[in-house]
Formats: structure tokens, sequence, C-alpha cells
């Protein structure tokens, strides 16, 4: 989608290029602090090692709120309306899903909930490591045998734990962060749609395609940020699952380790948990890229409004 500013006989003679060029820095200042807050936070991550990775899974989240915020409070120009030109009322109702199709909101809120459901999920199959916290996943494991007359015999299990593992020390922060997230999407796309329009008809449809630019760059950099928070977290979950449906198998070689044969259908389970992060970690990288792609086109809007309204730059 690219917004092609209204020639100058169109729009009054008036120069836009200033509010091309506000969201434009609105955009930027936006992903400046997102990525930013991000990366505080991972270094949060280094620096306090007792949180054990609990910035890590929050960074991405973090790093949308604020980055969401910033946009939202970013001080913008208004479209320029001449002393005594008449105001015409629009009777189309706006709303918050109004500058996009359905399913560019649909399909980030059924993974934002499908998330917490997950999380749910794995919060009831988590246990408490040593110091209590929910963060670890057990399981039955092989502790030893014997061999009788060639034979195995008296082989013993007990309990085994692998972490980390996305229980309820992991997953309510992570689940209020979705959800703060869900809040804060919806703030930026009511404050999108209840944003006064021209007060000339004739820039309807140029407002409309900046509504509709501005909606995309904020659903694409809300689910870029949902998509590498869950590519983290189904691959911790994957790996820590497949890890725990291998079963040894006591050998009568009492110099050989034991052998491991996976347990379906969880391990299958774990190996699709595994490849799906990766398919998801390349749809965040392309969200990502689709913001930029919108920066770009709202950048190219305003030098040509700047050149149409003042001749070709030297």
């Amino acid at each position: 989608m690219t917004l092609v500013p209204v020639p100058a006989s169109a729009s009054g003679d008036r120069d836009h290029a200033p509010v091309y060029r506000s969201e434009v820095r609105a955009s930027l200042t936006a992903l400046l602090i997102g990525v930013s807050a991000t990366v505080l936070t991972w270094q949060v991550g280094i620096w306090w090692p007792q949180g054990y990775g609990l910035p890590y899974a929050l960074a991405a989240s973090v790093g949308a709120l604020a980055g969401l915020i910033t946009y939202n409070l970013h001080r913008r120009t208004l479209w320029d309306s001449p002393p005594g030109e008449r105001t015409h009322a629009e009777l189309t109702p706006r709303g918050p899903a109004s500058f996009a199709r359905q399913w560019v909101f649909a399909l980030p809120l059924a993974t934002a909930l499908t998330l917490i459901l997950g999380l749910v999920l794995t919060g009831l199959y988590s246990s408490t490591d040593e110091n209590g916290l929910h963060r670890i996943y057990q399981r039955r494991g092989l502790s030893g045998w014997g061999i009788e007359d060639g034979l195995v015999v008296d082989v013993q299990y007990n309990l085994s734990s692998t972490g980390p593992f996305p229980g309820w020390y992991y997953g309510v922060p992570v689940m209020i962060s979705t959800v703060l997230l869900i809040i804060v999407v919806y703030w930026s796309l009511r404050r999108i749609a209840a944003a006064a329009r021209p007060t000339s008809p004739g820039l309807f449809h140029v407002d409309t395609t900046l509504r509709s630019l501005r909606t995309v760059f904020v659903m694409a950099t809300s689910s870029a940020a949902l998509a590498f928070q869950v590519a983290g977290l189904l691959a911790v979950t994957g790996n820590v699952l497949r890890v725990s449906h291998l079963d040894a198998v006591p050998t009568a070689d009492t110099f050989a380790t034991a052998n491991t044969v996976p347990v379906e259908p969880g391990h299958t389970l774990a190996l699709i948990a595994i490849l799906s992060s990766l398919a998801v970690a390349v749809a965040a990288v392309i969200l990502l890229i689709k913001a930029l792609t919108v920066v770009a086109d709202l950048w190219s809007a305003e030098r040509t409004a700047r050149a149409s309204n003042h001749g070709p730059e030297r």
C-alpha cells in the first residue's frame, strides 16, 4: 500500500509534507524505542542470573509495549486547514478495525489467545525446582539395573527433571504481558480511528490511506513481537519435551551406555514444536520487514509531497 499525496491543485496549494514527515518520525522513534527496550530487557537477563531467563521470555512484549506507547504519544502534525474553510462531516462510522482486512486483526488475536491457553497447559504440567519455582518438567527416568546370567534384572526408575520449562514462573508474567499488549494495540487502533478527518473532502482518501498504513504498522510491529515470543517458547518447550520423551533401554553390556528410544506421540509433537518455532521466527522477521516497508512508504510520500509543492530538490 503506497500513500500518494494529493496534487497541489486538489488540496488548495497546501503543503502536506509535514503530515507525512511527522508520521515517519513517530514510526522510527517507536521502532528505536521498542528495539532498545528489547535489548535492555535481554541485558537484564544477563545481569540477573537469579531470574533464570525470565527477562528473555518478556523481552519481545516489553519492547512492543514501549514502542507502541511511544508511537501513540508522539506528537503529530495535523492536516493543514486554511481559516474559513467549511468542515464536512463524515457519516461513515470508524472503528478500530475499519482500516485493514479483518484477518489482520483476527490472526494475531487468535495467536495471542492460543499462546495464553498453551501457557496455562504448560503451567499445569510444570513442577517446582529446588527454589520452589514452577519452571521444570518432571518425567520418569532410568536410574539403574542389574545383570544376572547375562540378563537384565532389577530395572529401577526415578523422577528426573528437565528445564527451563515454561511453567507458572514464566507463564504468568508472559500471560500478563500478552494481555497488556492486546490492550495497548486496541488503544492504538482506537486512536487511529478517532483522529480528526481533514476539513476538505478531497483529502479523505489520502487520510484513509494514511490511517491504513498506521494500522498496518501497529499490527505488524505488535504481531512481530508476539511471533518472536511464541517462537522462543515453542523452541524451549519442544526441546524439553524432546528430551523428556526419550526412554533409556537397559543393556546387558555393563560397559555400554544405555540406548534411548523415542516415546510417541510426545517425541514427534516435540519435533513439530521445534520446527514450528523456526517457521514462526521467519514470520516474525517478515512482519518486522513489513513495518519497515510502511516507514519507507511514508518517507517516499513525504519526499513526493515536498517536491510537488516546492519543486524538485537541488
